[in-house]
């Protein structure tokens, strides 16, 4: 005989179509973004902890709280669930019903702005001390903001060096970018901004603006990987010229951008951003940014991180001392990342 199961209010709970029930707690479908095609929820049981479950395994669902669900005609509704069948009805002041498979992605609803925030904060540095005095510091933090409808992508870098009293490195960059999802997987990139700075690569500051078009190459719970291309316009100030050479210059651009996330294992992921961009000669003519990570998890929220920047100008541009900068920089940077 099956036992007797007790629901309160405030619980959500779900019944299997093998007839198990579960009462807990609905997190969401997986990854919790605005494009998760595994028809998957993550469910986070009063007993057996978080468990991932397909939709298409569920004969029943119901939640006590509200939840935003985006359909794949790009609607976004709000309210509380319940799954029948096929079926998800949707229950605010109206009822909405829909299929199932119409689903794209289920989302908490939020209570503060900061709960639509992630943020990855690294540093990094290396002391020595004795016959050869160094000291080397990289920071960058990462910030994302998601929502049904777009995601806010921020971020800021920089590497700083001394030997024996005297700059070795010098570099700041600043980025940002705003989407807005025109579908489950295409995206609208309206604007795309970057600053930087490298005192090394003869680079005052550069001013990168550019608008792109996006789409979502694969979206599955572990590996995350999307794409963009648009036209755009650059300004760059450089720190000293030749005699008779211009100290700035205006190009149009072409920027190809690419984002990947990817779960190795369970507390290891991986990180690959990588920026082309197209501008005149001599405004550096091509660069590519390539930017990797590798976070191992020490305890919640702490990880240890390993990243890799390698940055290829095809042209810099010869100081007045007519010293041409090296066309490639790399760093490699151990440090800790904490996650908010």
């Amino acid at each position: 005989m099956p036992l007797p199961i007790t629901i309160k209010a405030t619980d959500d709970w779900v019944q299997l179509i093998s007839g198990e029930t579960l009462k807990g707690e609905l997190i969401g479908t997986i990854e919790k973004s605005q494009n998760s095609f595994d028809q998957t929820i993550e469910f986070d049981s009063d007993d057996l902890g978080d468990q991932e479950i397909d939709l298409e395994d569920i004969k029943t669902l119901k939640t006590a709280r509200s939840f935003k669900v985006l359909l794949n005609s790009g609607e976004v509704h709000t309210g509380s669930l319940l799954i029948t069948g096929d079926t998800l009805i949707i229950s605010n002041k109206i009822q909405t019903r829909v299929p199932v498979n119409q689903v794209v992605s289920i989302y908490r609803g939020v209570d503060t702005e900061r709960e639509n925030w992630d943020v990855d904060f690294f540093i990094g540095a290396n002391f020595s001390k004795g016959n050869t005095d160094e000291l080397s510091i990289a920071t960058s933090i990462d910030a994302e903001r998601k929502t049904v409808k777009s995601r806010v992508l921020l971020r800021y870098a920089s590497n700083i060096a001394e030997s024996a009293g005297e700059n070795t490195a010098k570099n700041h960059i600043v980025d940002g970018s705003y989407d807005i999802n025109l579908s489950p997987r295409l995206f609208l990139r309206p604007i795309k901004m970057t600053l930087d700075s490298d005192k090394f690569q003869n680079i005052a500051y550069r001013i990168n603006g550019s608008m792109q078009v996006g789409y979502f190459l694969f979206t599955q719970s572990n590996f995350e990987w999307d794409v963009s291309l648009g036209p755009g316009i650059q300004y760059t100030h450089f720190d000293t010229v030749q005699e008779g050479d211009s100290d700035d210059e205006m190009s149009p651009t072409v920027l190809f951008s690419s984002k990947i996330d990817y779960e190795l294992f369970e507390n290891v992921d991986l990180s690959h951003t990588y920026d082309f961009n197209w501008s005149t000669h001599s405004a550096g003519g091509m660069r590519h940014t390539n930017n990797l990570g590798l976070d191992i998890e020490m305890i919640e929220d702490l990880d240890f991180s390993i990243k890799l920047v390698w940055d290829h100008l095809s042209n810099p541009k010869a100081n007045s001392s007519d010293i041409t900068p090296q066309k490639d920089d790399c760093k490699l940077n151990f440090g800790l990342s904490f996650a908010f």
